[in-house]
């Protein structure tokens, strides 16, 4: 071909914007490609021109015409510190690659009370938080206030990136007394559910309050879940949420003859708690229930049931649309200890348990996807399988679970280095790819070179990485950790301190969210040498 061929063949190829291998690109541009002549570009659709996440994800955006260009303009802005790929399909095919810019923490804010900071009778415990659909966060926590302990909820706005004063969301009144330990979850039209329980009439129960709008800063009166004949104290209230807006909170109570296990359900489309039942159908006590909702509306319930030291793990399911739980199953297998049950579901409708098994130093995590039919019941979907490391031998404990987008697991978990002599808890974590059988060797995590780590929780960003966030003992003290999966290069990047060693010794029990635009928000709890403060810190 004569240089003059190639000359005009160069230029009727289309040209990326940004440019193939561009570096610090801003996370709120349009990406696509300029064409001359310009006649090229008129037909494309969504079809013809995409921006796939670092999973193969497509990116959700417009495709924009004109004047010989053709862009995507996402949704909402891109994750930071990610590598994208444009992809076009006709009338050519052409790929081209840039990474965005990456974005630096912001400093640690107090968002309790400061003005209360050197009270030591006001502490904070229980931190949790939540995205909301306008791209802020909302923490909620419990905390002496007034002579009583309340729920406080506290809103991080996104414009003003700043938290608003908390509020108790709990109920109020003579009767009410002491609320402990909150949950939260948003669904996806934006809209929060909490959920902790509260004495009254001389006894705890659950109570779920709910927050319509897209900012989580109005929230309506609360109301009661459990039964009130029943006669013990309801507590460990767990909930999900479908992409209808349903919401289902279960939680462990007292019935007189033993602990059972208990789920209310709000129903979207009328508006309204169903009346709780009982789902477990056992007759020694149950505990510790956690529970997944695919977003078609399939809810999976799972908890420890059985007399000390010979617990099971069983489960039970709650079909779309459906008001009666299906029959438990048991998950773990016949003569080995279950306990610890973890859960998730996936956008293409997965639902995969973990949970701990064994006894004493062979305790090991055992993962597991299940299989409901459309009556409810529940059995194992695939082959259980062991996360074993033969670097450490000791016992394993607290999985967590976490789906991306694409339908990939990641499982992360605390496992002492060796059962003999001093116990030092690592984080172990592992893979396990969307259609794939088998899950990938774990990794440690955590920093080698510090000391025990511990409450490991996960969350995944829209691009498909992983963040994970626990605390660990090192010289200054217990302080909270964060680390990420770089879905890229698969693999864990080296793990960050959050909290600030030179305002606490005490940093523990944080909570982790990922909002719409990957921005990442942590929260905990901190000594400051005077009392337990509420503590977040976000990276934009």
């Amino acid at each position: 071909m004569s240089a003059l061929a190639c000359a005009a063949q160069a230029q009727s190829l289309p040209q990326p914007l940004p440019a193939n291998g561009a570096s610090d690109v801003s996370r709120t541009v349009a990406p696509g490609f300029r064409w001359a002549p310009p006649d090229q570009a008129k037909a494309l659709t969504s079809v013809d021109l995409q921006l796939r996440n670092p999973d193969g994800s497509a990116v959700p955006g417009l495709v924009r015409v004109s004047a010989g260009q053709a862009v995507v303009e996402p949704l909402v802005p891109l994750v930071g510190c990610t590598t994208y790929t444009l992809a076009l399909t006709s009338p050519s095919s052409e790929r081209s690659r840039f990474t965005t810019a990456c974005s630096a923490w912001q400093p640690p804010t107090q968002i309790d009370d400061s003005r209360t900071a050197h009270q030591v009778d006001l502490p904070v415990s229980g931190m949790q938080v939540v995205a909301t659909r306008d791209g802020g966060f909302v923490a909620v926590w419990f905390q002496d206030d007034a002579g009583r302990r309340a729920i406080l909820a506290a809103r991080f706005n996104p414009e003003t990136q700043g938290w608003s004063k908390p509020q108790a969301i709990d109920l109020q009144g003579p009767q009410a007394g002491s609320s402990s330990i909150p949950a939260i979850a948003a669904d996806t039209q934006g809209r929060l559910t909490a959920v902790w329980f509260q004495a009254i009439t001389g006894r705890s129960a659950i109570f779920a309050v709910r927050s319509e709008g897209s900012h989580g800063d109005r929230w309506h009166v609360p109301q009661r879940l459990d039964l009130p004949q029943l006669p013990g104290n309801a507590t460990n209230p767990q909930l999900a949420a479908d992409a209808q807006g349903n919401v289902t909170v279960v939680w462990q109570q007292p019935d007189g003859r033993h602990t059972a296990i208990y789920a209310a359900h709000w129903a979207q489309a009328q508006r309204r708690w169903q009346t709780a039942q009982r789902i477990d159908r056992g007759r020694a006590n149950a505990y510790n229930p956690v529970i997944a909702a695919t977003p078609q509306g399939r809810v999976v319930a799972a908890w420890q049931q059985g007399a000390s030291g010979d617990e099971a793990v069983y489960a039970a399911s709650l079909p779309p649309n459906a008001r009666a739980w299906g029959a438990p199953g048991r998950l773990s297998p016949a003569g080995e200890v279950g306990v610890m049950p973890a859960l998730v579901a996936t956008s293409q409708e997965r639902i995969v348990a973990a949970w701990v098994q064994g006894r004493d130093a062979r305790r090991r995590i055992a993962v597991s996807p299940l299989q409901a039919t459309g009556h409810g019941a529940v059995s194992h979907g695939g082959v259980l399988q062991l996360m074993q490391d033969p670097a450490f031998t000791g016992p394993a404990l607290s999985p967590v679970l976490a789906a991306d987008a694409a339908g990939n697991l990641t499982l992360v978990w605390e496992q002492a280095k060796s059962a003999q002599g001093a116990v030092r808890d690592a984080l172990l974590a592992a893979r396990l790819a969307h259609g794939a059988s088998q899950w990938s060797a774990p990794q440690q995590i955590d920093d080698p070179a510090q000391r025990s780590a511990g409450n490991p929780v996960l969350a995944a960003d829209p691009a498909g990485h992983l963040w994970c966030a626990w605390y660990q003992d090192g010289p200054s003290g217990m302080q909270v950790q964060t680390a990420r999966y770089d879905v890229t290069q698969h693999r864990w990047q080296t793990p960050q301190t959050v909290s600030d060693p030179a305002v606490t010794v005490q940093a523990s029990l944080p909570a982790l969210a990922v909002n719409a635009a990957g921005s990442v928000m942590v929260v905990w709890q901190q000594f400051n040498g005077w009392r337990t403060i509420a503590v977040a810190r976000w990276l934009p």
